[in-house]
């Protein structure tokens, strides 16, 4: 039984990997376990304004919104549309694009919107376009939610003097400034959208978490984000299955 266990244990010390080449020394020797220091990824915001779908090939890209896994979480990933009946024509037809919150405008003060362009919606909103909705939403939620207006502060005491009846009574300037908000968007797919059946769902439907911008559904499959993995071995590691 020992010569059993010795062999099983000289199996194991085979198949475990050398140091990597960072962790040795110019003569061979181990390095000090010592922590090293890596640069922070940069921000996407300050690097690409553009969101483009992943190559179908696989190859690598220079634009760093090419780094992102395909996947719900990629700005151009096309979501069923969860605004319209299941089974309905809209339904099968059109997606969703979703323009995630950007916290980095106004933290939690205000949900505002990310202006990174989704390279899918070329050519139905244009890169201009787009970016003049996205300001205009931001503004105009930023005014209502604006803690150190002097109307929020009027409205925040009156209803706190008539037990929030002024509230009831949708006479504060943040319910109406929303309102207007909802009723630029309600314009703009009137008059803008409809043209190449582009329409964005009111605020209220996604509670201010997402800006969902139907678009006919453009078709874009799955795409490969690694190369496969070499037979009898782990997915992107070279350990057999068996070690």
């Amino acid at each position: 039984m020992a010569a059993a266990f010795a062999g099983s244990a000289a199996r194991e010390t085979e198949n475990l990997r050398p140091p990597e080449a960072v962790h040795l020394t110019q003569n061979g020797t181990r390095q000090n376990d010592r922590p090293r220091h890596a640069q922070s990824q940069t921000s996407l915001r300050s690097q690409s304004q553009i969101a483009s779908v992943p190559s179908h090939t696989g190859q690598p890209h220079a634009e760093v919104a090419e780094e992102l896994a395909w996947g719900p979480a990629h700005p151009c990933f096309p979501h069923i549309n969860p605004h319209v009946p299941i089974g309905s024509r809209e339904h099968m037809t059109t997606r969703v694009i979703r323009i995630r919150r950007d916290w980095m405008i106004k933290g939690d003060l205000a949900p505002t919107f990310s202006n990174l362009y989704p390279e899918i919606l070329d050519p139905l909103l244009s890169e201009q376009e787009f970016r003049r909705v996205i300001s205009t939403v931001n503004d105009g939620i930023v005014k209502a939610f604006d803690p150190f207006s002097l109307r929020n502060w009027f409205d925040g005491a009156l209803g706190l003097l008539t037990g929030w009846v002024w509230d009831d009574l949708n006479a504060p300037a943040t319910k109406s400034q929303l309102q207007n908000v909802e009723a630029w968007l309600e314009t703009w797919n009137r008059e803008v959208g409809a043209k190449d059946g582009v329409h964005i769902w009111s605020l209220r439907r996604t509670a201010y978490m997402s800006l969902d911008i139907q678009i006919p559904d453009p078709k874009v499959g799955i795409v490969p984000s690694e190369a496969p993995s070499a037979p009898n071995t782990r997915p992107s590691t070279g350990i057999g299955a068996g070690s």
